[in-house]
């Protein structure tokens, strides 16, 4: 069973840029807009197997706006939109 260990450099929005260790993103877009979302996918989906995946993050700079959002989404979501809108 293959869990999530990084994110993936390939399946991202194209406001982030992601360390090549695949566990640092950074944001690089204006934030003015919906449209200037950052979302990226981890390496690998959780397995609906697992019944407990546990996970952290670290914001080192909640940007100017301070609007994060951090969450779970299908395969279909579009990157370029926060989810769910």
């Amino acid at each position: 069973m293959d869990l999530p260990t990084a994110w993936n450099r390939d399946d991202k929005s194209i406001y982030l840029s992601v360390y090549s260790s695949g566990l640092r993103v950074n944001y690089e877009g204006l934030g003015k807009s919906q449209k200037e979302s950052g979302i990226i996918r981890a390496n690998h989906p959780i397995p609906s197997q697992c019944k407990l995946f546990y996970f952290e993050v670290d914001i080192i700079n909640e940007g100017k706006n301070k609007i994060i959002g951090i969450g779970f989404c299908e395969k279909e979501v579009n990157l370029n939109r926060i989810p769910g809108d």
